[in-house]
């Protein structure tokens, strides 16, 4: 099981070689995060077959998901920080990564994602709906478009600030940011964010193969709002007693934290959004109830 192998991960890590601790000395994740998910999410698990009430079992799925969720912050970083390790392209401190503290990040993203959609087909089985597909005879699945336009006016708001620096404007301008190229990826990742996006609402998205759409489009909305929650973890840390924020209100760069951070999670939602009008608006017909 992906919840009883965090635990694993959280028990190895410390006698693993090569840490470099660079995640949870912000203040982001809390020690008991990735433990607590781990024994819940296991909990969930194990009650599932045995016929425990609906409502505990679910409730307590979605709680460890979101705990898993949050011990996974900064997976991200480790798959930058590991691509210029691999790579050996000139990227200094970004280049270190921490080994272990990646593994029980990766092992607990990876349970996120199984125990929900473990809790998911849970709720469609003991719920109203069809066993198979969750669907029910006398509703209307929710389809729109306006999450994929949504998403293409989000997608625009980081790279607008990487290239008001790069002009050099000076709000909200980091001290590490020492680009001095034109952010040439930043819009190469725009381009593909928009093609992405219009591609789930736009008639010729309906010519790629529907794997490739839904693929993409779950795997980039994840990375988002896994990356746009950093701020949000970090603060509901601080309120339990955690260390001060790695920034603060009366910084210079506050509001433009909040917007990249901001503007991430918020892409991220439009995008599931539009990738799961999608997913309705092109799945076949099911062959057990023929909705």
């Amino acid at each position: 099981m992906s919840t009883a192998a965090t635990l694993a991960a959280c028990a190895v890590q410390p006698y693993l070689p090569g840490g470099r601790d660079y995640i949870s000395s912000l203040g982001i994740v809390p020690d008991w995060a990735p433990w607590a998910a781990g024994v819940l999410g296991l909990a969930a698990a194990i009650a599932i077959p045995r016929g425990v009430g609906r409502r505990p079992v679910v409730a307590v799925g979605w709680i460890a998901s979101v705990l898993l969720l949050w011990a996974a912050v900064g997976v991200v970083f480790d798959g930058f920080r590991a691509f210029f390790w691999v790579t050996g392209i000139p990227a200094g401190d970004f280049a270190q990564v921490d080994w272990p503290g990646f593994l029980t990040r990766a092992v607990a993203f990876i349970a996120a994602v199984a125990l929900a959609r473990t809790v998911l087909a849970y709720q469609r089985v003991t719920g109203a709906g069809c066993d198979r597909c969750g669907r029910r005879a006398d509703t209307v699945a929710w389809q729109a478009a306006w999450p994929g336009y949504a998403a293409c006016a989000l997608a625009c708001v980081y790279p607008a600030v990487k290239f008001y620096w790069w002009l050099g404007g000076g709000f909200g301008r980091s001290a590490d940011f020492k680009e001095t190229g034109a952010p040439v990826m930043s819009l190469v990742l725009l381009a593909g964010s928009v093609l992405l996006a219009l591609a789930l609402v736009r008639p010729w998205g309906r010519g790629l193969p529907r794997w490739m759409p839904l693929l993409a489009g779950w795997s980039l909305a994840s990375v988002h709002i896994l990356q746009g929650l950093i701020p949000v973890f970090a603060g509901v840390n601080r309120m339990l007693g955690g260390p001060e924020l790695p920034f603060g209100s009366e910084d210079d760069n506050f509001l433009v934290i909040m917007a990249v951070y901001g503007s991430w999670s918020l892409f991220g939602l439009s995008l599931a959004g539009a990738v799961l009008s999608y997913g309705r608006r092109t799945r076949t017909e099911c062959a057990q109830c023929g909705y």
